[in-house]
């Protein structure tokens, strides 16, 4: 279980960290590049924590971003039914969800 969380949080973050540089070169919105790089470096914080030997740390910090993510795209995803960049970090951060829950609650 550590490794698929492991693997869900090195994808979340690059996919976050991508989507924050697209927003930067799209909308010269440097908004995106900041909250981007910020969660991408939370993410990769809580990535190194699970591959350190603190899987619940990781996780826990993991599931905190997901959800501090989707709380911000989810209502956007809802409003313009895109799949970029809105439904893609909700998607993915509803994986990390379960997966860092897993782990916190023992199963991993």
């Amino acid at each position: 279980m550590h490794s698929l969380l492991l693997a869900c949080l090195i994808s979340y973050g690059a996919l976050v960290f991508v989507g924050g540089l697209i927003g930067y070169s799209k909308a010269n919105s440097r908004a995106s590049l900041i909250a981007g790089s910020a969660f991408a470096t939370l993410l990769a914080i809580a990535a190194a924590l699970v591959a350190t030997g603190s899987p619940r740390w990781g996780a826990g910090l993991g599931a905190a971003s997901a959800l501090a993510l989707i709380g911000r795209f989810l209502p956007a995803f809802i409003k313009t039914k895109k799949l970029m960049p809105a439904g893609a970090v909700v998607a993915v951060g509803v994986l990390v969800l379960i997966v860092g829950a897993l782990v916190l609650l023992g199963g991993g």
